[in-house]
């Protein structure tokens, strides 16, 4: 039962990565990573190994994670604990870009598109993300609703 409020503390503290990217890259909806991570829902087995494999979670946090126990005593080390984290976080952004890699290397309109958002303010970058991840979300919903019918 504790898995989910260990994964947030994960996802939170040392990949730094919000709950909808966490959510999409577990092919469920942020409401429903929620209540795993609030503990209303049991975190299933099955997605537990996912989450495992597409975080890259190191064995000693994956196994504090099923037992419930503090993450911070995986490794107790205080003065190691800061790099560690920013290890753990590059870890998971280095497999995140082997993971999209291939997308980069067949699109030459992705690539376009991310150096066109490198060139605005950080403002501006954030303003023009967050709208379109609002249109992306009404299409996946639009395309569920369609499939459902």
């Amino acid at each position: 039962m504790h898995f989910g409020q260990q994964f947030r503390e994960y996802r939170e503290e040392y990949i730094h990565i919000r709950q909808k990217e966490a959510a999409y890259k577990l092919n469920i909806t942020p409401e429903t990573l929620s209540n795993y991570e609030r503990s209303e829902r049991g975190f299933p087995q099955d997605l537990m190994a996912v989450a495992k494999r597409v975080f890259d979670i190191p064995d000693d946090y994956f196994l504090a994670m099923v037992l419930g126990e503090p993450l911070k005593s995986v490794r107790a080390d205080k003065d190691d604990r800061a790099q560690q984290t920013n290890e753990l976080k590059e870890r998971y952004m280095d497999s995140f870009v082997d993971r999209h890699r291939q997308l980069f290397e067949e699109s030459a309109e992705l690539r376009e598109f991310v150096t066109l958002l490198a060139t605005l303010t950080e403002k501006d970058r954030r303003d023009f993300l967050n709208a379109n991840k609002k249109m992306l979300e009404l299409i996946f919903k639009r395309n569920k609703n369609r499939e459902a019918d």
